[in-house]
């Protein structure tokens, strides 16, 4: 069966983390034969860069990725980044935003410091490596594809374990970024696009979330991989829920919405399931 990313680059942001979203794209994808950046800040217990880990797991595999840790949080790391992907593999197709951090507690007891650590990870580590990346796919005139991560925590209808007002303002935000940049880029070709995803990982173990069960991020791996094919071209400007089974396409920011816009399986999704069955969900006929 062919590869549904051959010949494409890829960019995972936050691919480092053990049980992280972001380690289980980046194999997702290098699996369906993208060339993968894997970016990350952060260093296991003893000492080996997490980067580097998945980086070594991907090529046991047979796939082809490459190691990057600058920090999203400055313009010059989102630059850096995005560069060892068109250093080494001669162009970027594709930009999974999957970088983050989480602050929990009061909004009485948020620190300036802890506010400014959220905003920059999430919102200027979103515009640092997307503006870098959208400038390499403009000159390559051949499309791109960009996917972000929101959360239920942006428009929450009940308290998570903690509040979070920084990261449920942070979230918003990447749902604006989103529909404006869908926009602005609809035009060249590329898409942009949200997951909220339901997921127990490193940053978020809970194995419950606003009353709802969280499985492993590796369910939610297919969605994002379908976002980056050929054929998911016309799907731009969507917020799309991705937990276990369930895949949702959002009418309005974190409303659940009817069928025929809703889909759920006992298992993990493939991404030829999707190919086929999200599209039509986003235009029903």
């Amino acid at each position: 069966m062919a590869q549904k990313l051959a010949g494409k680059s890829a960019v995972v942001t936050g691919g480092g983390s053990e049980n992280g979203i972001g380690k289980e794209v980046a194999l997702a994808m290098a699996a369906e034969g993208a060339k993968v950046v894997v970016n990350d800040i952060t260093k296991d217990p003893d000492g080996t860069w997490g980067a580097d880990r998945v980086v070594m797991e991907i090529k046991q595999a047979g796939g082809t990725a490459i190691a990057n840790y600058d920090s999203v949080a400055t313009m010059s790391g989102g630059e850096n980044i995005i560069k060892t992907a068109t250093s080494n593999f001669g162009r970027v197709d594709i930009l999974v935003n999957c970088a983050g951090n989480f602050v929990s507690g009061p909004t009485v007891d948020c620190t300036e410091d802890e506010w400014d650590l959220i905003m920059a990870i999430h919102l200027k580590g979103l515009f640092s490596c997307t503006r870098a990346a959208i400038r390499e796919m403009l000159k390559q005139k051949s499309g791109g594809r960009i996917i972000n991560f929101t959360s239920i925590a942006a428009f929450p209808h009940e308290l998570g374990p903690e509040p979070a007002i920084a990261y449920g303002t942070a979230k918003a935000g990447v749902l604006a970024f989103t529909k404006t940049l869908s926009l602005e880029m609809e035009k060249y070709g590329i898409t942009v696009n949200a997951i909220s995803p339901n997921a127990a990982t490193v940053l978020f173990p809970f194995p419950e979330m606003f009353g709802a069960k969280r499985y492993g991020p590796e369910f939610v791996a297919p969605v994002i991989v379908f976002l980056a094919t050929d054929e998911a071209k016309s799907v731009t400007g969507q917020i799309i829920y991705s937990g276990g089974g369930d895949v949702a396409i959002h009418d309005q920011p974190m409303q659940m919405p009817e069928p025929p816009r809703f889909i759920q399986k006992t298992g993990k999704w493939t991404v030829d399931e999707l190919i086929k069955i999200i599209p039509p969900l986003i235009s029903p006929a």
